[in-house]
């Protein structure tokens, strides 16, 4: 067995952690649906790893270690199949018994393959993700077909071509690019073949970052694509690499740059969508100048797009939650815009609602498939009807309904923003897939 993580994968092996006096200590490794965990036991409170569990409550009075050692950010995990890194680490749920053995649960928010020591990767120099619906939006394929006819037969020639490579530049620090590949994948045991056509989204660093900062940029370019077709897409971090863990062959040479797997929970990638479903925002028209100007529109109106992009992932909440959710994000929106506009921040934050979405509506009110003052209307009762308890309570396919037109009005705005014409907005919102005119029988 390689040295690989699949889900419902259980290893048994050994775990070191950056601390000199903790004993040596088996421990189970596993992936499952609940994440990425390691399974620690002990055989009396006195053992340093109790601490780590038990720090909260779960010593008897009177026996709690006197300087505790805190959870480690990072532990190494080894067997016989290799070695894992186990990053941003933290321990939830334990049991013990009062003055004797017990067991405890470490979980981790990421995975490094190969890793032997404790280094720094929940700082790295470079991350690189799959975004779904990246590569088909950029246009570009890893592989080339020819069909032809030899002696009466169909033959066809898949060859693989050289990868394509966009440069994105440099935002506060962090080289964003984005790069294609290909991989064939053989069946174990089998006959088959899988040709995979790929493309990473890539951010690298001269000094390293926190993970989260580098995801950002790559979270940033699954955003424009879920406003694009308003679908749930996936950004699914794949490789890591840090300048302190080189690729070295074993005659001692330094071969550079060594991008490590990585496993992390919830890497489920999302299918691509059956039938059409044209883009709002398409990469012929913003091009790397205008993907820039995304990522620097996305900075500036966080507090406004946050909350409408999120809302995507509320698949089962109900009617009330999603525009509850949403509001404060036109609220934001307005808000930044008369900012913009030069008013101060008193005058801004003391306009009422409806002027704080009339000011959305006259960027965008010409480009709707509806009536935008009925938008306006229907927006400011239905959610101050949700905020306030002495007003009466909307209905729920109403409050739907107010929910997916206020999202189209802010896909309408950034489109705007972004330059694409507004005759083109508006020709395309009238051909969008997004669902939106429920009613009671939906």
């Amino acid at each position: 067995m390689p040295n690989k993580l699949p889900m419902g994968t259980r290893r048994t092996g050994d775990l070191y952690d950056s601390y000199e006096d903790t004993p040596d200590v088996k421990v189970t490794l596993e992936r499952s649906e609940q994440g990425l965990s390691v399974t620690v036991a002990w055989s009396s409170p006195e053992v340093p790893y109790a601490a780590w569990f038990m720090s909260r409550g779960g010593f008897l009075p009177g026996t709690e270690p006197k300087e505790p050692k805190p959870v480690p950010q990072r532990v190494v995990f080894h067997d016989s199949h290799g070695s894992i890194l186990l990053i941003r680490c933290w321990a939830r749920g334990f049991h013990a018994n009062a003055l004797g053995p017990g067991s405890g649960t470490l979980w981790a928010r990421a995975a490094i393959l190969g890793v032997e020591a404790d280094l720094q990767y929940d700082r790295p120099h470079g991350l690189s993700s799959e975004i779904s619906g990246l590569r088909e939006w950029l246009g570009v394929t890893s592989w080339s077909i020819e069909h032809d006819r030899v002696d009466g037969v169909s033959v066809a020639r898949l060859t693989s071509v050289p990868p394509a490579r966009i440069d994105l530049g440099d935002h506060a620090g962090v080289v964003l690019e984005l790069t294609s590949g290909w991989q064939v994948v053989p069946d174990e045991g089998g006959d088959r073949r899988e040709l995979l056509d790929l493309l990473w989204c890539t951010t690298r660093s001269v000094e390293p970052m926190a993970w989260d900062e580098h995801l950002q940029l790559h979270k940033a370019l699954r955003d424009l694509l879920v406003l694009s077709r308003w679908r749930n897409e996936s950004c699914v971090v794949v490789h890591a690499f840090r300048q302190d863990d080189p690729l070295v062959t074993l005659d001692g040479a330094n071969h550079g740059e060594q991008w490590r797997e990585v496993i992390v929970p919830g890497d489920e990638r999302v299918l691509p969508p059956s039938g059409w479903h044209p883009h709002l925002l398409r990469f012929a028209d913003l091009g790397v100048a205008g993907i820039n100007q995304w990522i620097n529109l996305r900075d500036r109106f966080a507090r406004a797009l946050d909350p409408i992009i999120s809302s995507m992932d509320l698949r089962k909440a109900t009617p009330h939650t999603l525009l509850a959710h949403t509001g404060p994000g036109l609220e934001a929106l307005g808000y930044l815009l008369l900012l913009r506009d030069g008013a101060t921040e008193l005058k801004a934050s003391r306009m009422p609602l409806r002027a704080r979405f009339e000011r959305i509506l006259s960027d965008v009110g010409d480009c709707l498939p509806f009536d935008g003052s009925t938008w306006v209307e229907d927006t400011v009762n239905r959610y101050n009807g949700l905020k306030h308890a002495n007003r009466a309570q909307p209905d729920e396919v109403d409050l739907l309904n107010t929910w997916a037109d206020s999202v189209m009005v802010v896909r309408a705005w950034v489109a705007l923003e972004l330059g694409i014409p507004r005759a083109e907005v508006r020709k395309r919102l009238a051909d969008d897939r997004q669902p939106r005119e429920y009613s009671n029988r939906s």
